[in-house]
């Protein structure tokens, strides 16, 4: 039987639908870009025939290189209608949105034999739970860099004066390509031309800065922050409170004080951990608590403030009782964690 188009488009269906829940399953956490917000007056022009400020747009993109980086990490950019239709309410528990604020750029320049531009840049970084919509941490993050580009502008150390070199011969010969308005620069000294100066900088000047430079050290210190938030800075602690009324021996399901409103999904996995407390003889800790896992269970209904769970597994000296701990991460997991 040959292909046709409808047995292609059926097959192409059935793909998506497998990657796509296989991806789901797969715990990956997605992270939403927000458009980058500047309370500063600086800008960077697209080009000098498209005078329109490109800043913000080059860090999130920069920002968004970093993130993907790492392989358990999906990374979406929202542009500014996605980003109020996100706030809104089209969001999706278990992920988390980064809006990158700048509020301060120091960028110097000095002239002395050449440029000198030192650039210290600071922003916030603002991440929103993709549950509820709110703002869960705020972090600041700095970047800074210096640079010395050496261009003395007179004739010292130029070979000769082009004035007084005759232009035929220098056509005849292979140092065309070293002439300089002021002779030639047979030591290759002359800086790159970037330009006509406009008032304010176009993307191809400004990307071979070290103005660029410390933005981008910003960043990266930003994507730091992030990808270093880990599942127990982000962890949602409840409590078991009670059994449900349809609750057997073979299978025990229980009401938890987590739900909704706390970024939950149907189908997620959570620890049911249990402290032990240790008498030290440090004055300052008297008593330290250590938390150990003594089961699993798994998100079956939800509610605003509560959730359904049913227990997947325990430790067979060590039962999952009334008033233990669950504790999930806001990236939300779909695996199980193990019994030691």
């Amino acid at each position: 039987m040959k292909p046709t188009l409808k047995t292609g488009v059926a097959a192409l269906v059935i793909l998506c639908f497998f990657f796509s829940s296989d991806a789901a399953a797969s715990g990956n956490k997605t992270v939403l870009l927000l458009p980058t917000l500047n309370f500063t007056d600086y800008e960077i022009w697209e080009s000098k025939f498209y005078p329109v400020n490109v800043l913000e747009r080059k860090m999130t993109e920069y920002l968004a290189s970093l993130l993907r980086r790492d392989p358990f990490t999906d990374v979406r950019i929202l542009d500014e209608e996605a980003a109020e239709r996100w706030f809104a309410g089209e969001r999706r528990p278990g992920d988390f949105a980064v809006r990158m604020e700048l509020f301060s750029v120091l960028a110097k320049e000095r002239e002395t034999l050449g440029s000198f531009e030192n650039t210290d840049v600071s922003l916030r970084v603002r991440m929103y739970d993709g549950g509820n919509g709110e703002m869960q941490d705020s972090r600041i993050a700095s970047g800074s860099d210096q640079r010395y580009t050496f261009n003395p502008g007179d004739d010292r150390l130029y070979f000769l004066n082009a004035r007084e070199y005759p232009v035929l011969e220098i056509l005849q010969t292979n140092l065309f390509d070293r002439i300089h308005k002021d002779g030639l620069d047979l030591l290759r000294l002359t800086p790159p031309d970037k330009g006509q100066k406009m008032s304010r900088p176009t993307w191809k000047q400004f990307s071979s800065t070290s103005h660029w430079q410390a933005f981008k050290n910003a960043i990266a210190d930003a994507a730091g922050e992030i990808s270093g938030v880990s599942d127990d800075e982000f962890s949602l602690i409840g409590r078991i409170i009670a059994p449900t009324a349809d609750s057997t021996l073979k299978r025990r399901e229980y009401i938890i004080t987590l739900g909704r409103k706390n970024s939950l999904a149907v189908g997620d996995i959570l620890q049911v951990i249990r402290g032990d407390s240790y008498i030290t003889v440090d004055p300052e800790n008297p008593v330290v608590i250590v938390p150990r896992v003594v089961g699993n269970v798994k998100v079956t209904k939800l509610m605003d403030s509560e959730s359904v769970v049913v227990l997947i597994n325990e430790k067979p000296n060590d039962p999952v009782q009334l008033n233990d701990l669950v504790r999930t991460s806001r990236f939300g997991t779909k695996k199980a964690a193990p019994l030691k």
